[in-house]
């Protein structure tokens, strides 16, 4: 059966329908909904890794590091507990940089296993000019296992040939199973699926998908302020730097 057109609606009314309604909602006019994203997810439980040894650093800086102290400095578009979630093989991942190509002109990110084994370690290279970068995990290395943890870093060397200790942020994500019910929500979602990530705590998925549609439709003002909203909400509380520009991914060094 051929999906009906799904019209353009913030993302604070549709994540609250997605997580009351089972069947589809897109025939009903969006109520006023003030600050869901703060009080969403009655029915659900916020994840609570409190104790579990996860630690992160969502934000650089530090004085072992010779790059200039900015604001906002380095960050992590991660949860406020620095452990996230993605249903993706190959997940991406999104990141807040200070700096220019001229000002960092080397970086690395790897990705371990809870060990502390590699699984992914690439060099890159920074686009132009400071704002949001990303890096995705290539279709060509292994899959990320389901309900298994791994650690990333987010490295940025402001001097030449990595000669000195980086600027850099580190994190967890869990791959979990798409589940038919998300499934279904993505679907209903399309084009803009990440509401349906958001309102399951799917949170890498859900930057991921907002940040590519930024960055092709950079008009869209509905976009923009759901990447707003979606970075003030409680899990991810990062609303100071909403307003920076989407800049792409990374240019990954050659192997």
């Amino acid at each position: 059966m051929k999906l009906p057109r799904i019209p353009i609606m913030p993302i604070t009314w549709v994540l609250v329908n997605l997580i009351t309604y089972p069947a589809p909602i897109w025939a009903n006019s969006p109520g006023l909904v003030n600050n869901l994203l703060q009080t969403k997810q009655t029915a659900q439980e916020k994840p609570d890794f409190s104790g579990d040894g996860r630690s992160g650093r969502r934000t650089g800086g530090g004085s072992r590091s010779p790059c200039i102290s900015k604001e906002p400095p380095l960050t992590a578009l991660s949860p406020i507990n620095n452990s996230g979630k993605t249903v993706l093989e190959h997940p991406t991942f999104w990141f807040y940089v200070p700096y220019s190509a001229q000002e960092a002109p080397q970086g690395e990110f790897v990705l371990q296993e809870e060990g502390g084994k590699d699984i992914y370690r690439i060099g890159f290279t920074l686009p132009g000019k400071p704002g949001f970068v990303s890096v995705s995990i290539p279709p060509t290395q292994p899959v990320l296992e389901i309900n298994k943890w791994y650690r990333w870093y987010f490295k940025i060397y402001c001097e030449p040939q990595q000669s000195s200790a980086p600027n850099f942020v580190e994190g967890w994500v869990q791959r979990v199973e798409l589940t038919k019910a998300l499934q279904s929500q993505l679907q209903q979602a399309t084009p803009r699926k990440y509401a349906a990530y958001a309102a399951n705590l799917i949170w890498y998925d859900a930057i991921d998908d907002l940040a590519k549609l930024r960055l092709v439709q950079p008009s869209n003002t509905t976009l923009d302020n759901d990447w707003d909203n979606l970075l003030k909400s409680r899990e991810i509380d990062l609303q100071g730097i909403s307003r920076e520009p989407i800049v792409g991914s990374v240019i990954l060094s050659r192997r």
